[in-house]
């Protein structure tokens, strides 16, 4: 597994930004999210919903990814997989300072408490966030080497170079990362213009006194999925913590699309057009309800990680996934919370192929190619 970006601890690695050409791929539980960029750029986007495949057939995977490959016409063979949230821990820790050798029998360890005694059934990576002459700050990562193995397997089968393995969140804080170099490369490019016409004196002071009092501040990302809501924590843009919350968005897209068993579960009329004024009043009810459940949950986790962090900047809740769809829902959200509620697609407004910004519905299969 592939932690690369953080101060380049994988030292023979070349980052995938810089790069001809480069997939981000990750598999969720109904679609395949491709993203493919070029040096770093957003070309394409592709999530194509997934039916009747078997979650451990590579075989099957490998034929649709090189499918649809061909159908939008990509030529690139470099890879990223993303590796989904549940089926990776990633935790950020301090220890003492040591060498590399030392760290890397330590690392273990550190995931204990989530796997037990059962080291030897897991690939480990790390990256280096700061280090000093006492501690390191580190981000670590783990996998089970079952589905280390699948992903060398089905890259192989698709006719692809395996590039790296990269958990999600790591792909949303690289997004991140990426932002807040480009505010900074802006503010740089104002200050220069500034310092060029010495009669906006005001200006220029305001600019320089933002800047230094300007640091890296804390983000919150909150992931709209099928099976469970989370939200991402980011410290001065390094990753923190996530909170999962279920159910995710999936009996909202149920009830939205009419599914046959959840309108018999809830007493509505299965076939739309034999649908009564009254039945379409309790969908909307029903609705309204799952929207306003889970626009509450967000608000108590935003409100209890507050409560332990008082000095945190977080200063907006960026949303993405699948249930960004759902524009009720993001109404829900920017109703009940204190915060401004934005998409992920404002941090990088350059990166957007379309008007309904796509991309947004797993935009860490894009953030992995920002490395």
């Amino acid at each position: 597994m592939e932690i690369y970006g953080h101060n380049g601890i994988q030292g023979s690695f070349k980052g995938s930004a810089e790069m001809k050409n480069c997939l981000g791929i990750e598999i969720g539980h109904y679609r395949i999210k491709i993203a493919y960029a070029e040096k770093g750029e957003l070309r394409e986007f592709i999530s194509e919903r997934v039916e009747g495949i078997d979650r451990n057939d590579m075989r099957q995977y490998a034929d649709l990814i090189k499918d649809l490959l061909k159908e939008y016409a990509i030529r690139c063979r470099n890879v990223v997989f993303v590796i989904r949230q549940e089926d990776a821990y990633v935790r950020r820790f301090e220890l003492p300072l040591m060498t590399e050798e030392q760290l890397r029998l330590n690392l273990p360890y550190e995931f204990h408490d989530y796997i037990g005694n059962e080291m030897d059934k897991y690939v480990f990576d790390y990256a280096m966030i700061h280090a000093d002459k006492e501690k390191m700050d580190l981000i670590g990562a783990a996998c089970t080497k079952e589905l280390s193995q699948q992903f060398e397997k089905l890259a192989k089968m698709a006719h692809l170079k395996l590039v790296g393995l990269v958990p999600a969140v790591l792909g949303l804080e690289w997004i991140l990362e990426y932002a807040e170099e480009r505010m900074a490369d802006e503010k740089k490019a104002l200050e220069t213009k500034l310092n060029a016409e010495p009669h906006k004196k005001e200006e220029k002071e305001n600019a320089e006194g933002a800047e230094k009092s300007e640091t890296v501040k804390d983000y919150v990302i909150l992931d709209l999925g099928t099976q469970a809501l989370r939200i991402h924590f980011f410290r001065q843009g390094i990753y923190d913590i996530t909170r999962t919350m279920e159910p995710g968005c999936e009996e909202i897209e149920q009830i939205r699309l009419g599914d046959k068993n959840k309108m018999q579960e809830l007493g509505i009329e299965v076939e739309e057009e034999n649908r009564e004024e009254t039945d379409k009043e309790k969908m909307a009810a029903v609705l309204e309800e799952q929207y306003r459940t889970r626009a509450v949950q967000v608000m108590r986790v935003l409100n209890f990680y507050s409560f332990n962090n008082v000095n945190n900047t977080i200063d907006s809740l960026y949303y993405c996934g699948g249930g960004a769809r759902y524009g009720e829902l993001i109404d829900a959200l920017k109703e009940t919370l204190d915060l401004p509620v934005r998409s992920v697609a404002e941090l990088l407004p350059e990166v957007s192929l379309d008007e309904e910004d796509e991309w947004i519905d797993s935009p860490q299969t894009y953030g992995v190619l920002l490395a």
